[in-house]
């Protein structure tokens, strides 16, 4: 599984990777909550020396998290989607967010991160009905 893609929702910004992801996270921090707007984020740790990344719509936010470092978040301006980031702990890594790859399927998280911030209902996804599509009532 070489040269993973992947865009932002509307295009604008592509990106590649020629070497395999260093690890995948779910990661549940109240920051990545917030950035997603979801219940965590998937994290794949991909090698900054075969990430290429393209397009002129690229915006940098810079967040200080808990650990005192500075994340620095990479998005669309066009469309709002996150993209990468990078942060001082993992020098030589950038993160993509796996949503933002063309076939993220096949990734699977090996942990979750920041546990202690996650949304409750999490623990009992599988549990709840599953729909192909959305629900329409």
């Amino acid at each position: 599984m070489s040269d993973l893609k992947g865009t932002c929702l509307c295009g604008s910004i592509k990106y590649s990777c020629s070497s395999e992801p260093v690890f995948v996270l779910a990661c549940h921090c109240n920051a990545c909550q917030k950035a997603t707007g979801s219940a965590f984020a998937l994290v794949v740790g991909l090698k900054k020396e075969d990430f290429k990344v393209s397009g002129d719509t690229i915006t940098t936010y810079n967040h200080t998290g808990d650990s005192g470092n500075v994340s620095i978040r990479r998005f669309c301006s066009k469309c709002g989607s996150g993209v990468y980031a990078e942060n001082p702990l993992r020098p030589g890594i950038v993160t993509a967010r796996g949503g933002t790859l063309d076939k993220p399927f096949h990734l699977k998280p090996a942990a979750n991160v920041y546990w202690r911030d996650h949304q409750e209902w999490v623990e009992h996804i599988a549990d709840m009905p599953f729909h192909d599509t959305t629900l329409r009532k």
